[in-house]
């Protein structure tokens, strides 16, 4: 009995333990100043899709730097990051496809900015980094006006994405970390990123 107890002791400490190190490699860095999705994938089949949008909330720059890296499970890149730069009320959308995919590409679809890689299934997590070189300290975007006076910060936009499987048109929704949706969020970290008054999400 004892030696039973032990075996599944020691089998149900490994699981965990082995489910810590895969979450690990998603979530190493921290939700106060980017964001991260858990998981994405692309393949003969499927594409992600993700929106990124501006909500024009107070405290917010007036144009906030975004880069995204589609990262692979054995945490290389798949394709090349891609930047852009968000405005009050603007959304942008990103698509992590296969090469060659024959209905969404930069052709097709002029305004998206997209992260091409290889056909082959692949899956990984999405990473959002701010381009400002600290997105927590409040600095003036380049107006004079009180408006312009914002946080350059990725974690105050507001992300929407889902996996799509074309054969079908379904798929399902993606999570995000770290962003204004956050469940997670603390009242102390909108507090050091000026929401002052707000409580978690």
């Amino acid at each position: 009995m004892k030696i039973q107890l032990f075996t599944r002791f020691s089998q149900a400490t490994a699981l965990i333990m082995l489910i810590a190190v895969c979450a690990g490699n998603a979530f190493a860095i921290e939700n106060k100043s980017r964001v991260v999705s858990p998981y994405w994938q692309s393949d003969s089949t499927s594409y992600t899709f993700i929106a990124v949008t501006h909500p024009s909330l107070s405290g917010m720059a007036s144009q906030i730097g975004v880069t995204v890296n589609a990262i692979q499970k054995d945490q290389s890149a798949f394709g090349t990051a891609t930047s852009f730069t968000l405005t009050p009320g603007t959304t942008q959308r990103v698509f992590i496809v296969r090469t060659q995919q024959s209905a969404i590409n930069p052709t097709s679809i002029s305004t998206g900015a997209f992260i091409s890689g290889t056909t082959n299934f692949q899956h990984g997590h999405v990473r959002f980094d701010p381009v400002a070189s600290n997105p927590e300290n409040r600095t003036r975007s380049g107006g004079t006006s009180d408006a312009d006076d914002g946080f350059n910060d990725v974690t105050m936009l507001s992300y929407w994405g889902a996996v799509v499987i074309e054969t079908n048109t379904t798929g399902f929704a993606m999570e995000f970390i770290g962003d204004m949706h956050d469940s997670s969020s603390t009242t102390g970290n909108l507090v050091n990123k000026g929401v002052s008054g707000v409580g978690a999400p």
